[in-house]
């Protein structure tokens, strides 16, 4: 086949690349958000439309017209019920927000439908056309059609209607719009519930093509970010070319991918590595442009989640080992191995508080660190490297990994950093971890069994090594948390300027962030191939990161105790363990997913803070039944104005506010 029959063959996926992106920038430019579920939405919408048509035996009307009504009704209740309420929320609540739509609509396809992957019947004639001497399916050039059509209508839609003008009104100036009248949720509303409805038209349309597959449907929203990266979340047009040119450059990469060559052809040649392009264009374009995202006039009165220091900092290790022993010597077989997970997952969310949670970087990357150092550690145990030193070197490689993952953060923040991390998961899941030259012909590598002193560890020696592991890394986390370092890195979190103005240097904080981070996270990644004695790729998956970051949040992503809920929900943990002794283990995207939706309304700050929340209210009864002594005024007053050792004043220093 020559190069231009696989370009415009390119042009059904670039197609869905382009109607995605397009939803993309309409919900950007309504409402300022990234939209994580983007994808997600394309997938449920797919299945929705051909169980009307396949299952149920409707016709291609009624069941397009249901399934764009549904879309539709799912981004108003989304937005009226979740976003709206976060409107004036800091930028990590509203991407977690997305995120648990995102695990929620994966649960509730895996509940309702079958998500086997097949091919559906066309929507829409695929009849062979010749175009220039070569024989293209009419789907392909249907689906560019109707995307070029669409980004059409959208722009004159923009510029010359009332609607269009005060898209732009607000996006200019949220503050200003609202005072001339304008609604900004009644254009919140729209714009998500359009984006919504391209994303269905999208999943529809490309499933004939690329297949119905709950999993890659989902993950299209990592490529379709680079197209409206590159139109930067403003023009429809550009985002159009963008993602049509994307998605044929991926057709032709496929002539590469097999080909034989010289040693440096492994860099291009090989299962993902046309997958991986548009996620190294997010990470390329974000690296030398340092902003791709518009700035928007919007009023954010919200906070980050507070990081409260640790209370119990001797008896509660002491506590977590004995119960921990107890457990370990007690526990069946299937319920220790559940431990053991959820022990390595307590690490992995460690992680993700000392990079989100004390300083503030957005990483969606931390599963993909653990995941390096799960392959590492196949790789080290089976060359005969002793235990104790393939833990280490595994925990030291994912630590290069991630500094290089975190580099840049010194140029990006924010919903560019999470872009960015979340491009580097996608990249390590479809073009390393599943590169059969690594992992050998069945997918996986095994890992040998862990022994010390050549003495080989049984499954409660390992358990009982790991629970000493996950405590050491928990007592050093909360000593970093109250020390001098631990201030300045909240400091960084809160204001950076303001932080770089009192002295901090704060690039070496955010690539010791990430350093350490990675560290923790290769280490847990290396309990999980010691566990299973098996390094499988599924385990290391864009989900399992993103349900780390859910689950993280919901217990309290700014407090080394958060974390332990994040570990008691990880994939395959307790808490999967007793949803599948009850026979609900289909369940548990539906419930992270559901549950964070809630939390991040309700209370933000995650479980772990509920002590401090009840013994807030119960101070402000106290002073509010009657005035409190001067000298006990004084004194609560007084830190308020004193300087710490890191040279931060009170006005610089990260403060707990009042719930």
């Amino acid at each position: 086949m020559s190069v231009l029959q696989f370009a415009l063959l390119g042009l059904g996926l670039g197609g869905a690349y382009a109607l995605l992106a397009l939803g993309l920038v309409a919900i950007y430019r309504g409402t300022g958000v990234l939209n994580f579920s983007q994808g997600a939405v394309a997938m449920i919408s797919a299945y929705v439309f051909f169980a009307l048509r396949d299952d149920l035996g409707w016709s291609v009307l009624p069941s397009s017209l249901v399934t764009l009504a549904f879309a539709a009704v799912l981004g108003l209740a989304f937005y009226l019920l979740v976003m709206r309420q976060l409107r004036n929320s800091p930028v990590l609540a509203r991407i977690v927000a997305t995120l648990a739509l995102l695990l929620l609509l994966q649960g509730l396809a895996t509940l309702l439908f079958d998500v086997q992957t097949r091919t559906p019947v066309p929507v829409v004639p695929s009849d062979q056309i010749n175009i220039f001497g070569v024989s293209v399916p009419t789907d392909r050039l249907i689906l560019a059609a109707v995307a070029i059509i669409l980004a059409v209508a959208l722009a004159m839609l923009s510029r010359r209607t009332r609607v269009g003008l005060a898209v732009r009104a607000i996006s200019d100036s949220e503050k200003g719009a609202s005072l001339s009248g304008l609604s900004p949720v009644l254009i919140g509303a729209l714009t998500w519930a359009l984006g919504f409805v391209l994303a269905a038209v999208a999943g529809v349309m490309l499933s004939p093509i690329a297949g119905l597959d709950a999993k890659a449907l989902t993950l299209l929203v990592v490529p379709v970010f680079a197209a409206a990266l590159l139109a930067r979340f403003t023009s429809f047009g550009v985002a159009v070319v963008a993602g049509l040119g994307l998605g044929m450059v991926e057709s032709v990469l496929q002539l590469v991918t097999g080909a034989e060559g010289s040693w440096y052809t492994w860099l291009w040649t090989g299962p993902g590595r046309t997958q991986a392009l548009p996620a190294l264009v997010v990470i390329l374009a974000m690296i030398f442009s340092g902003r791709l995202l518009p700035a928007r006039g919007e009023v954010v009165r919200g906070r980050l989640p507070i990081s409260l220091p640790p209370r119990y900092r001797v008896i509660g290790p002491v506590a977590a080992l004995v119960i921990g022993l107890v457990f370990i010597y007690s526990a069946r077989p299937s319920w220790l191995s559940a431990g053991v997970v959820t022990l390595a997952g307590f690490l992995i969310a460690l992680s993700v508080v000392s990079v989100t949670g004390f300083v503030g970087q957005i990483s969606l990357a931390q599963v993909a660190f653990a995941g390096i150092g799960g392959m590492m550690t196949a790789l080290l145990s089976t060359a005969g490297v002793p235990f104790l030193l393939v833990v280490a070197l595994s925990g030291v490689i994912a630590l290069v990994v991630g500094l290089l993952v975190g580099l840049p953060s010194l140029r990006v923040r924010g919903p560019s950093l999470a872009l960015v991390t979340l491009s580097a998961a996608f990249i390590c899941q479809v073009a390393v971890f599943s590169d059969g030259r690594l992992l050998g012909s069945k997918g996986f590598n095994r890992v040998a069994p862990a022994s010390i002193f050549g003495h080989e560890l049984s499954d409660t020696g390992f358990a009982v090594f790991a629970l000493l592991i996950v405590i050491l890394a928990a007592v050093l986390l909360s000593a970093l948390r109250v020390s001098t370092l631990g201030r300045r890195a909240l400091a960084v979190r809160e204001n950076e300027s303001a932080a770089a103005a009192a002295g901090i240097n704060v690039k070496h904080f955010k690539l010791a962030a990430f350093a350490i981070s990675a560290f923790m996270a290769g280490v847990g990644g290396s309990l999980l191939g010691y566990q299973a004695n098996v390094f499988s790729y599924e385990r290391f998956t864009v989900f399992e990161s993103l349900n780390v970051i859910v689950m993280a949040y919901i217990g309290g992503i700014g407090m080394v105790s958060g974390a332990i809920f994040a570990g008691l929900g990880a994939g395959g943990g307790l808490f999967s363990q007793l949803l599948a002794t009850g026979g609900l283990d289909d369940y548990h995207l539906v419930i992270a997913g559901g549950a964070l939706l809630i939390s991040v309304q309700l209370h933000p700050d995650g479980l772990a803070s509920l002590a401090h929340t009840i013994r807030e209210r119960r101070g402000r009864g106290t002073r509010e039944s009657g005035p409190a002594p001067q000298a006990e005024a004084a004194a609560r007053a007084e830190p308020a104005r004193q300087t710490d050792d890191d040279g931060l004043s009170g006005s610089l220093k990260p403060s707990v506010p009042s719930q």
